[in-house]
């Protein structure tokens, strides 16, 4: 091939002529033709054309305005913490990290807002779904979704390790037990798993 070729075509080493029936040979060989086939030698994602502001202001309409569609024991139920926790960690995450800071993609369009993405976070983390189970419902591609819940749990770690990520104090260990006896009445909860003694 001459050196006028595109930077999509390849040059086959010099040892190496048509003749060769070598397995390494034949496989750059296929791609090569595939990639004539097809051509392009670079594999492009599809855009896909999505309502970011929309659904933000779909997320909002729905949990966090004044007079929002779901009200507090949904938002504890579907998110597992108060909405008044969720937002203080949405808060300080937005706060310290540009990542979830507002931005603009190649296209010139506005990028999810702080919300969006930690509610795709913590939807992952408290219900294993794939990261692109929300895509229809916060306009997030599952690629965002992974890279939003990576940076998320690095956030998290970074904000709270030194108070909460921490071993317990005995004074901490005192009133988590007695917050588990008062709610659950079961006793011992640290000490044992064994609840047989319980009717």
């Amino acid at each position: 091939m001459d050196s006028s070729s595109s930077s999509s075509s390849f040059c086959v080493p010099p040892e190496l002529d048509d003749s060769s029936t070598g397995s390494t040979f034949q496989f750059f060989n296929q791609v090569y033709a595939k990639l004539e086939d097809t051509g392009t030698s670079t594999d492009t994602r599809r855009y896909i054309d999505r309502d970011l502001e929309e659904a933000h202001a779909i997320l909002m309409r729905d949990y966090f305005v004044e007079d929002s569609k779901f009200d507090e024991p949904f938002f504890r139920h579907r998110f597992h913490m108060s909405k008044r926790l969720f937002l203080k960690i949405v808060s300080d995450i937005e706060a310290n990290f540009s990542y979830f800071q507002v931005g603009y993609d190649a296209w010139g369009k506005k990028s999810c807002s702080a919300l969006q993405k930690c509610t795709a976070a913590i939807k992952q983390l408290s219900t294993g779904e794939p990261s692109d189970a929300y895509d229809e419902y916060l306009c997030m591609a599952a690629r965002t979704g992974r890279e939003t819940m990576e940076y998320f749990c690095d956030a998290v770690v970074n904000l709270y390790q030194k108070e909460f990520l921490r071993r317990p104090t005995s004074h901490d260990i005192a009133l988590i037990t007695q917050a588990h006896e008062e709610r659950h009445h079961i006793l011992g909860m640290l000490g044992s798993l064994d609840c047989t003694h319980i009717e």
